[in-house]
């Protein structure tokens, strides 16, 4: 196989996650779980970074530095940031896998997805962003933009408290089912390797049938999040990982079947 030296990538070694048949699952589409599940999908993100806790933590710092170095760009480091989010996720989902298989979390995960389904993670973020915009800037943006050039210190004449809070909240129902339909998708896409549009309505549905599991999840992550901001924010490191284990751990539960049930 041709070496490959492009930096933005994980070697092909780390990427060909090896499959064990008797830990062998199949996809069977979205599928209701237990209330308890949101927990059990935190414990299992927990047992993903415990597994491997010394990388996922440099892969987090790692993943720091480049977006802080990024996000000083002005303007530009703003969209790309917005525009290879799921880039990056897309990357990390393959980690995910990796570990919850015995391999090792590796910093070049937090790359991979640039050269595993880098298309369909890149036209993901573009149209998960663009519609982002869309919304805010058809609802608030005009609001936004008086506050902004007013300055800090001066409210326009023309703003009103009460519409702005109103077009807030319907920014909010509009991004909520965005956020459910954009929530499994980078691991469907690079796990299933399903297209954009099927990935969306794929993760849409496994959210839409366990609004109960997600309630209890919220929580519990809004609590962990709030613990995790203590001490000098440092709790994020681990917090942060674990958070992004349990999504893989919720996608295995909503959407795989082990072979192991079959028997």
């Amino acid at each position: 196989m041709e070496e490959n030296n492009n930096p933005f990538q994980a070697p092909e070694a780390d990427l060909e996650i090896p499959t064990d048949p008797s830990m062998a699952s199949t996809y069977i589409g979205p599928q209701s779980r237990p209330t308890g599940s949101g927990v059990n999908w935190i414990s299992s993100g927990y047992q993903n970074f415990k597994a491997s806790p010394g990388p996922w933590l440099v892969t987090m710092l790692v993943g720091f530095v480049i977006m802080i170095l990024i996000s000083i760009i002005p303007i530009i480091g703003s969209l790309v940031q917005m525009f290879t989010t799921y880039v990056w996720m897309g990357g990390l989902m393959l980690g995910c896998q990796a570990v919850s298989q015995g391999e090792k979390m590796d910093v070049n995960y937090l790359f991979a997805g640039f050269k595993n389904k880098f298309g369909q993670l890149l036209g993901l973020s573009v149209l998960v962003g663009l519609v982002s915009i869309a919304i805010v800037f058809i609802f608030v943006g005009k609001v936004y933009f008086d506050l902004m050039f007013a300055g800090a210190d001066t409210v326009p004449e023309s703003f009103d408290f009460m519409s702005f809070m109103l077009n807030m909240l319907i920014v909010f129902a509009l991004m909520i089912p965005l956020f459910m339909a954009v929530w499994f998708a980078p691991a469907l896409i690079v796990l299933q390797d399903m297209p954009v549009v099927a990935a969306m309505k794929a993760s849409f549905f496994g959210c839409l049938k366990n609004i109960l599991p997600f309630l209890v999840y919220g929580v519990v992550m809004f609590v962990l999040m709030i613990i995790a901001a203590l001490p000098l924010f440092l709790g994020f490191l681990v917090v942060v990982p674990i958070a992004y284990a349990s999504i893989h751990a919720a996608y295995q539960d909503i959407y795989l079947k082990s072979s192991e049930n079959d028997l």
